[in-house]
């Protein structure tokens, strides 16, 4: 006994324990992506010049599939139309996961994404129901021919972060309440990433990368590691932020309850046209010489949109061991391995443009 007791001493010194271990509830990889989301065919709440296509529908017009990577890969695809003149709309894709989580690390390697295009804005983010009082996070965010990604969060009123140096983003606004009066309307809480590998072209040339989102009680952190730095645990389905992720790209906490402003989050991919945020900076952004205005420029240019479209490798769900059981709002499924062949997130690899690969079909 005595032994014992010595051994385990002498393992919590030189091994301390790490009792945040997260577990794959929910891998969306694959033919999984297409089981575990519903597609938004409503109008755009943010008044984008965009229809919202169905699965049948989007699955029938090649807006959404697989599309082959090399190496035998696959990836997750959903784009938008690039033939025809719209003046009602282009259509595009929106989809939600039906599983909504309470707390979560999700991880999603990404190959490419639609921004850096000028008329779209494509949004990878997590949503609650009752709008803003049940949260929004955004991880993925921007418009027109921006070059860094927004990270935002968006609540009610009583959420400011903190800033500080231990994050490597520039905070641009605090106040995460969508009503904030010395902020522009529905600003939130934005932190602005410094590196042009994050968003749009650049993240595009070098094959894109992986983003992780840890949310917490205590905080929200989002990391970004560009293709060829991923660490070893993301790449094994291991993840352990605390350990080897190094400082992230932006963190959110300060005075207030991060559960009192963020409840029941669904995953959404989708991209829009216009509106609130990529219309109404348009004569601000160097997209204005190519017509007056962003609802001229999208419905009469579908061939300019042939690069706006998602690529996705990997999506997974993590949580707490101690969390699982009381987390999750509906029941975990088992982590799909069906669908097409697919890769870890780790070796570097590009997709070809959208204009020279094939789109293939969901098998509904």
């Amino acid at each position: 006994m005595r032994s014992h007791k010595l051994f385990l001493l002498l393992v919590s010194i030189f091994f301390p324990f790490t009792f945040a271990a997260y577990q794959l509830v929910q891998d969306y990889s694959g033919d999984a992506f297409w089981q575990g989301f519903d597609f938004f065919t409503d109008t755009d709440p943010t008044d984008g010049l965009v229809q919202f296509k169905s699965l049948e529908e989007a699955n029938s017009t090649g807006l959404a599939g697989f599309i082959e990577g090399g190496n035998s890969s696959f990836a997750i695809y959903m784009g938008v139309d690039t033939e025809e003149v719209a003046p009602q709309g282009r259509a595009s894709i929106r989809v939600s996961s039906t599983q909504s989580f309470q707390h979560a690390l999700v991880i999603a390697d990404i190959v490419h994404m639609p921004g850096g295009v000028c008329g779209t804005w494509p949004a990878f983010w997590m949503l609650g129901t009752d709008w803003p009082s049940n949260g929004e996070i955004d991880i993925v965010e921007g418009v027109n021919d921006q070059a860094t990604n927004s990270m935002t969060l968006h609540t009610g009123e009583g959420a400011v972060v903190s800033n500080g140096t231990d994050f490597l983003g520039e905070l641009v606004t605090s106040n995460c309440d969508v009503n904030a009066p010395e902020q522009p309307m529905n600003a939130g809480c934005s932190i602005g990433d410094i590196s042009n590998l994050t968003f749009g072209n650049e993240f595009n040339a070098a094959g894109g990368g992986v983003f992780a989102t840890e949310w917490t009680s205590d905080f929200i952190k989002i990391w970004f590691f560009a293709r060829g730095s991923f660490p070893d645990d993301i790449v094994s389905s291991t993840p352990a932020p605390s350990e080897s992720w190094g400082t992230p790209n932006s963190i959110f906490q300060g005075p207030f309850n991060i559960d009192d402003h963020f409840k029941n989050l669904q995953i959404v991919f989708d991209t829009t046209f216009c509106g609130q945020w990529a219309g109404a900076v348009w004569n601000t952004s160097t997209c204005a010489t190519l017509a007056p205005t962003c609802e001229d420029y999208v419905a009469n240019n579908p061939r300019d949109f042939a690069e706006a479209y998602w690529a996705i490798n990997i999506l997974q769900v993590f949580q707490d061991d101690a969390e699982q059981e009381s987390a999750n709002t509906t029941t975990p499924t088992e982590p799909s391995t069906g669908g097409p062949p697919r890769t870890r997130p780790g070796p570097p690899r590009r997709l070809r443009s959208r204009s020279g690969s094939r789109v293939l079909p969901i098998f509904l």
